[in-house]
């Protein structure tokens, strides 16, 4: 009897790896529509800029799509990366401005002239998956005005820890966790003010 059960353990653990190896390969999360709605509304022109400090991307051990690994049955690690293709700070841009867009700004890009610009430092975000699902972060959002005078910021650091699963489940979650931590840093009272004036 004990054969069969440790021959039935051994199967049930062999198809776990398979399944997690099949799994941990090509996954991709989408941020270009991560935010849904933001604690702030304003009018008139606003830049929007994200910034990409991750070290290993400004070393290029990673490209700028990278976003997080994914474990296959030995913990063996495989990149994550972007829905698009594109670089995560041009998704995450994306999602910002359209999150903004509703909430009544006229947003522009980065590089662009207006009476006040945000931006996001991204100096790291990367989630890490295998029974369960980490994603370590460290953000910084700037406001400034037309002169590039810092008028509020908010940081935001640490590291989530939820449970993991197959790719659509693991992207939704990526998703709302950038919500959830971007959302965060706009509710900082100081940075809704400074987005909330009326730009002179």
């Amino acid at each position: 009897m004990s054969m069969f059960v440790r021959a039935g353990t051994f199967a049930v653990f062999a198809t776990t790896l398979l399944i997690l190896g099949g799994c941990a390969v090509g996954n991709r999360y989408d941020y270009g529509n991560a935010i849904s709605g933001l604690p702030v509304s304003g009018t008139g022109k606003l830049a929007v800029d994200v910034v990409d400090v991750r070290p290993y991307v400004l070393s290029g051990d990673k490209k700028p799509d990278f976003v997080g690994v994914q474990r296959g049955g030995f913990g063996n690690p495989f990149d994550v990366r972007t829905g698009s293709g594109q670089p995560l700070a041009t998704e995450m841009r994306d999602a910002i401005a359209k999150a903004l867009q509703q909430q009544g700004f006229a947003v522009v890009g980065g590089t662009e002239t207006a009476p006040r610009k945000l931006e996001l430092r991204v100096f790291e975000w990367k989630t890490d998956v295998m029974m369960r699902m980490k994603t370590l972060y460290d953000l910084q959002l700037s406001i400034f005005d037309g002169s590039g005078a810092l008028l509020a910021r908010s940081t935001a650091k640490g590291e989530d820890v939820g449970s993991g699963g197959f790719e659509s489940g693991n992207a939704t979650n990526a998703a709302r966790t950038f919500e959830l931590r971007f959302t965060e840093l706009v509710r900082d009272e100081a940075v809704r003010s400074a987005l909330s004036a009326r730009a002179p």
